[in-house]
């Protein structure tokens, strides 16, 4: 522990000593990263106003929705109407065909009534019939000329009924067909113009949710290289910080800058084996020496996030209970962010259990570190 106390005193000095060149080292990254959160908080203002934007767009778009289906509701009443009418159209056409043979059946006396009442010098009463503009004018002409009784006249007088009735019933039908093109027209204007409507409306949304896509995948891009930045301030000022402790003999460095709150050796009964090394949840963990990482799992009982790296020759060494991995397979330098700090696995609080290994069985990492 004397020998460690030396250590931490050393690595003041040192780390004084290096206190500049860190700062210039650092400092780039750092500007960097504020111009990134800069621009990435500028993008993210535009995303809000453009997503008020679309808010906007799709409630205009919802109340046309909603209009439409009120004129869509209009339109059904309407074709139900339509039907009505064109039943009522039909059995007036029944009608109309059985007056008209009515007609065909009276026709014949009735012009020979006309013939003979003109013949007789009774043009009037012809006139009367005939000119009449409805069917209770023609009663009341009827009625005045006292001819309703008379034989020369009835087949005339009924000829003259049956036309009046045809006429009144096609006049009532052609109406109501004029009324309802009328309806159906303003029906396709007014739905004509909501559908032009709707359709802006969904080029603007569209038009909207392309930019938005693109400022969306802008601010994505930003976070890759704020988090990009992040990492190398992160490893620049670990590099330094473990830096500070030295190298030792053998090649190894500090995983972590921290006290060893429990070496190596006798604990509790039985053998801790390894060094237990005081930081903070999120602390970055470094490689304590070049190698290939074979082991990156929560799978070894107590250890919980452990991560095993192999240096050659036999020796490799163990880092337990991280809160993360940074990477978890391949070939990793030295000083490089193997993961953080945390609690996992059977622990009292955060740190990093770190051990030496020599051909699998735990050594004094103290043997190897600087």
């Amino acid at each position: 522990m004397q020998r460690r106390l030396r250590r931490a005193s050393l690595a003041a000095v040192v780390l004084c000593a290096l206190l500049i060149p860190a700062a210039g080292v650092v400092a780039g990254p750092k500007d960097q990263l504020r111009s990134t959160q800069e621009e990435l908080d500028a993008i993210r203002d535009r995303i809000d106003v453009n997503a008020d934007k679309a808010s906007d767009l799709k409630e205009r778009v919802n109340a046309l929705n909603r209009a439409i289906t009120k004129i869509q509701i209009e339109v059904n009443r309407l074709d139900a109407r339509v039907e009505s009418v064109q039943a009522e159209v039909e059995v007036a056409q029944a009608q109309i065909d059985e007056t008209q043979k009515e007609i065909d059946r009276v026709e014949e006396l009735a012009t020979d009534q006309a013939v003979a009442l003109y013949k007789s010098g009774s043009t009037e009463t012809i006139d009367a019939l005939l000119e009449a503009e409805s069917l209770s004018e023609l009663t009341d002409k009827v009625e005045l000329l006292g001819v309703a009784a008379q034989e020369n006249t009835g087949a005339l007088v009924e000829y003259g009924r049956l036309q009046q009735t045809i006429e009144a019933q096609s006049a009532v039908l052609f109406d109501k067909k004029n009324e309802l093109e009328a309806e159906l027209a303003r029906r396709s204007d007014f739905q004509q113009q909501l559908n032009v409507s709707r359709v802006q409306l969904s080029e603007d949304l569209e038009k909207l949710n392309v930019k938005l896509g693109g400022q969306r995948d802008r601010e994505g891009s930003l976070e890759s290289e704020q988090d990009e930045i992040k990492q190398r301030i992160l490893q620049a000022q670990v590099e330094t910080d473990v830096a500070a402790l030295g190298k030792s003999s053998q090649g190894f460095i500090w995983p972590l800058n921290g006290a060893v709150t429990s070496p190596y050796g006798p604990r509790w009964g039985s053998t801790h084996t390894g060094y237990d090394i005081d930081g903070y949840s999120g602390q970055p963990i470094v490689a304590a020496k070049s190698g290939n990482i074979i082991y990156a799992s929560s799978s070894m009982s107590g250890y919980g996030n452990a991560m095993i790296i192999d240096h050659g020759g036999g020796i490799s060494t163990l880092y337990a209970h991280m809160s993360r991995y940074e990477v978890t397979g391949g070939f990793i330098d030295q000083g490089k962010i193997l993961g953080y700090v945390g609690c996992s696995g059977t622990c009292y609080g955060d740190h990093l259990h770190f051990e030496v290994r020599l051909n699998g069985n735990p050594v004094d990492p103290g043997r190897y570190l600087p």
